[in-house]
């Protein structure tokens, strides 16, 4: 256990900034698997193509925001929203 002051508010500081890092990744990934379910509900003929394109901008600007706040690499989101725009744009001309 920290016995300095400053460490002992560090301790503090990193819990809380975990706990908020956890729930920002978990609404991330929710948000992920709901595209991604979408994408499979337009192959089906269950979804507009509208709604799909609504879902993709969500997740784009969280992964966007994640970038602004040091939660994931830059290239890395990028990659992310690359692929994903391209398997909602399969699903939509399908």
């Amino acid at each position: 256990m920290a016995h300095h002051r400053s460490t002992q508010k560090r301790v503090r500081q990193s819990a809380k900034q975990r706990q908020r890092n956890r729930a920002y990744r978990s609404s991330l990934r929710t948000a992920l698997k709901k595209l991604e379910a979408g994408i499979v509900a337009r192959h089906a003929g269950n979804l507009k193509p509208e709604d799909l394109m609504t879902m993709m901008r969500h997740c784009q600007s969280l992964l966007m925001k994640s970038v602004t706040k040091n939660r994931l690499k830059k290239n890395n989101a990028a990659r992310k929203i690359k692929r994903l725009a391209h398997r909602v744009k399969a699903a939509c001309l399908a």
